[in-house]
């Protein structure tokens, strides 16, 4: 997925196919930045190019509860955030190798 909105950059030229580069979102305060990155095209970024630009969002609390909360994300409870976990336990020879859910 990606957003199509044609911006001028400030060198003249056009981005037009804008994709979600990161997200960092803090769920103890319930913050946010996302950050979208600017390409001439689609092509081009499929082909590697550089992107031309780039926006960043802060997301607030208020926001965060609405589109990022993990219930939100995925109702069926399935997210990045238990995914997280499952992870970091599944690393061999981890720190956290048996730890147990709570």
């Amino acid at each position: 997925m990606a957003l199509q909105q044609i911006i001028q950059h400030p060198t003249g030229t056009y981005s037009q196919y804008w994709k979600v580069s990161e997200t960092d979102l803090n769920y103890i305060s319930k913050t946010g930045t996302i950050r979208i990155i600017g390409y001439v095209s689609e092509q081009a970024r499929i082909d590697g190019k550089i992107h031309l630009d780039t926006r960043n969002f802060e997301v607030s609390t208020e926001n965060f509860e609405t589109y990022f909360v993990p219930s939100a994300i995925d109702p069926q409870d399935i997210n990045q955030v238990k995914n997280a976990y499952v992870f970091i336990k599944s690393i061999p020879d981890g720190e956290f190798v048996g730890s147990v859910d709570v």
